[in-house]
């Protein structure tokens, strides 16, 4: 006869302890309605409401979960664009968790943006102002993309680029640099010295001019040294909304100068395009600027996903004994990130025109022609991250729930779907442990038109969350006698299952039976974070 087995797949959870103290787990919502809120930026603040302490990014349940470092008085804000900031009443945190509903409300129509010949550039203002207003807006996008780095929230998979432009910005040379799982992006840099190297004891070393960051935009020390104008998009921004800023004096050293544009309609900050001015005399025969973009993930952390800088590349030139400096081309390093383990993103190849004095260069993208079944199709790409291991998770299924296309998650947990036609359907993404967890987002819905393209991730929450989110709502049933504590539950249908109720460093004793079947026993011991992960093999008498 041969022998069948039958798997169980087991996430045994220790939860039956108290609930730590300072625990705060908020919930973010609509005002109005009570639909969650999913991204906005959840901040611990100190009683004064002025000092940050922490935070996190609300879930795609409108959750997230804060620990304060100590006992007594604190407050929490919420924030996220469109939404009016929403600052709790002071909490008084103790033993006992603390539970906090967040209820924000759209965000007020903004002050008209004016055409860009109308506006004067003056000092940052309150909200009232077109500047001031969308400054609100900016900021809290700032504030999370600079909390994701600084906390290194996402692990990164970056390409990193230099290259070597000729005037009409076509490639001479190329060095790439390709670095995984890195906590935050690199910062890259270009100076003087790098690109004419007869003039490197004019210069100093220190002179590194880099794309500006969230961190340095945010800085009070930028704001009060720039004035600031609401701008309308034009050109490539058309439809967005720029916050333009220039040095508020005009000086000897080196400054920013650039606009931040927003999306009014999807509520997003989109990029940041920057010039320096005040550089050296041989350097001003072109500009040196760059653009940085930004995007917000699933989770509702935020990522650069691209960006570079270009400095010209000057050489002298005598002729009938006067000297004159020359653009030979350019410099220009920059690079792509992305989530670990997602497909890489084209950094580009350099663009086909030359940039004037008046006008800045435009990034560089490659030219493509799409194939006519290319055109009609819409494509799909993600990526499964499971934060219980802190790895992408390999060999999901998704699919379509029509049946009209399926793939499996790559070993780095991406994958792309592409169906014919446009697109209104639920997609399905398959493993043991998306079901074992019973993560929300293993069915989505999407609506795309023919040609397009979106992104559907699932992020599978850390054992912290997932043991307050579980325990309690599954069918474990306990049971105590003179001699013993006992945890019962049922498997699922497909061999899962989860179980709840034990104490910090216990030791239990599994068994597990089916009719028909051998009766398994062990001894599991819990690890220091309280969760075990047990596979039991059931074989025939």
């Amino acid at each position: 006869m041969q022998l069948r087995s039958i798997v169980l797949t087991a996430t045994i959870l220790a939860a039956g302890v108290r609930a730590g103290a300072q625990d705060l787990r908020i919930e973010v919502v609509e005002a109005s309605t009570g639909k969650p809120i999913v991204g906005a930026n959840v901040v611990l603040l100190d009683s004064s409401a002025l000092i940050s302490l922490g935070g996190g990014f609300s879930d795609q349940r409108g959750r997230t979960e804060l620990r304060a470092p100590a006992r007594g008085p604190y407050r929490v804000r919420a924030d996220k664009v469109g939404y009016d900031t929403w600052t709790s009443v002071q909490l008084h945190l103790g033993d006992k968790a603390v539970y906090v509903r967040a209820g924000m409300a759209p965000t007020r129509i903004p002050a008209p943006i004016m055409p860009r010949s109308e506006v004067a550039c003056q000092q940052l203002g309150g909200p009232g102002t077109p500047a001031g207003d969308l400054w609100v807006e900016l900021k809290k996008a700032l504030t999370a993309n600079a909390m994701t780095e600084a906390q290194g929230l996402v692990p990164l998979d970056v390409d990193l680029y230099e290259r070597v432009l000729d005037r009409n910005l076509s490639i001479l040379s190329e060095r790439a640099d390709q670095r995984t799982r890195v906590s935050r992006r690199p910062a890259t840099g270009i100076s003087w010295d790098q690109i004419d190297s007869a003039r490197r004891g004019q210069v100093s070393n220190n002179d590194v001019y880099r794309a500006p960051d969230a961190a340095t935009m945010l800085s009070d020390q930028f704001v009060r040294s720039h004035c600031y104008s609401a701008i309308r998009g034009y050109g490539a921004e058309n439809g967005l909304t720029g916050l333009e800023f220039k040095p508020a004096r005009v000086g000897a050293q080196p400054e920013l100068t650039g606009v931040l544009w927003l999306d009014p309609q999807a509520k997003a900050l989109r990029s940041l395009s920057f010039d320096y001015v005040n550089l050296p005399v041989p350097l001003r025969i072109a500009r040196t600027s760059g653009r940085v973009e930004f995007q917000q993930l699933a989770g509702g952390q935020w990522i650069v996903p691209r960006w570079y800088i270009r400095m010209p590349r000057v050489t002298r030139v005598t002729s009938a004994n006067v000297s004159s400096d020359s653009l030979v081309g350019y410099q220009e390093v920059g690079g792509a990130a992305r989530p670990a383990g997602t497909a890489p993103v084209s950094t580009g190849a350099a663009t086909a025109s030359a940039p004037t004095s008046g006008a800045a260069p435009s990034p560089a993208t490659p030219a493509a022609v799409d194939s006519p079944s290319a055109a009609n199709q819409s494509t799909i790409t993600g990526v499964v991250f499971d934060s219980t291991t802190g790895r992408p998770l390999r060999g999901v299924e998704v699919s379509i729930r029509g049946g009209r296309s399926k793939t499996l998650t790559s070993p780095g947990g991406g994958y792309q779907l592409a169906v014919d036609g446009a697109l209104n359907d639920t997609i399905v993404f398959e493993h043991p442990r998306l079901r074992l967890f019973r993560v929300a987002d293993r069915i989505q819905t999407i609506s795309l038109p023919v040609g397009a393209r979106a992104q559907a991730s699932v992020i599978i929450p850390s054992y912290e969350s997932l043991r307050k989110n579980l325990c309690g709502q599954n069918e474990t049933r306990l049971v105590a006698t003179k001699q013993q504590r006992t945890v019962e539950t049922d498997s699922n249908s497909d061999g899962s299952y989860v179980m709840c109720g034990f104490t910090r460093n216990a030791q239990i004793t599994a068994r597990v039976g089916i009719a028909g079947r051998n009766t398994v026993e062990e001894k599991i011991a819990f690890p220091s974070n309280m969760v075990s992960e047990h596979d039991f093999l059931i074989g025939a008498r």
